[in-house]
């Protein structure tokens, strides 16, 4: 990403706390307008501006065929606070489908299903 223009950030929890509060502070004041973290920020950050969070993976208990639902909630959740309206993508592969399911079920919602090679579609969230 940084390649191709954009100002991005990473954040780890091999990072020292004060290195992970230099980020968060620089992407606060938007001198980076992407920000890639690991479950470390999945709660506890809270950034006004955030607008879109994307899940690379779905987060799943030790067991690995279960969801880990609080995690996801928190991580959905950067997004869309403050009062403003926010969107949350989550990659899924066709074998983790039944964890969308029951990411469904528990939370009794339905999540929509995307198609990425529908720009139309894709295009229309923003509004």
């Amino acid at each position: 990403m940084s390649q191709d223009g954009h100002q991005v950030a990473m954040l780890t929890a091999e990072l020292m706390v004060p290195q992970r509060a230099n980020i968060i502070q620089r992407f606060r004041e938007g001198k980076e307008k992407v920000l890639i973290v690991t479950n470390v920020c999945a709660r506890g950050i809270d950034v006004q501006q955030v607008t879109i969070v994307v899940n690379f993976s779905l987060p799943t208990s030790r067991r690995r065929n279960e969801p880990d639902f609080e995690t996801y909630l928190h991580r959905i959740g950067r997004t869309g606070r403050f009062g403003k309206k926010g969107i949350a993508f989550s990659m899924v592969e066709s074998c983790n489908v039944g964890l969308v399911h029951k990411i469904e079920e528990y939370f009794q919602t339905k999540i929509k299903e995307l198609d990425p090679d529908d720009m139309d579609e894709l295009e229309r969230l923003e509004n």
